[in-house]
């Protein structure tokens, strides 16, 4: 039997962002972001459980995530966030929250 678990509420965005996996960079669009993963346009698909890195530059700070891919599709790939601290959880959730101000808009989920 498969565990459920509640997902947490995702946000449209449209972030340019770097992808890192297996020493090979890629610029990648982020188009939803939520507290616990994001989904990605990515032109070269990779393989589900690989493991990477997720370099952002925003409002000139530059924020980098750990990742595991959990989903991939022709064009859209799902990544799950790996944090090492609660440093890192406010971290994303300031960005998530600052993307949503930007964009006028009061943490509208999708």
């Amino acid at each position: 039997m498969q565990r459920f678990e509640y997902r947490g509420p995702r946000f449209s965005c449209d972030l340019p962002l770097l992808l890192t996996i297996n020493d090979s960079t890629q610029p990648v669009r982020c188009t939803e972001i939520s507290e616990t993963g994001m989904k990605l346009e990515i032109g070269q698909p990779h393989e589900v459980n690989c493991l990477g890195l997720v370099s952002i530059l925003h409002e000139g700070r530059a924020l980098e995530f750990r990742v595991r891919i959990v989903h991939v599709g022709e064009t859209h790939t799902g990544l799950d966030l790996i944090y090492s601290s609660d440093a890192d959880r406010k971290r994303m959730a300031d960005l998530i929250e600052s993307l949503t101000a930007q964009r006028g808009v009061k943490l509208r989920a999708i």
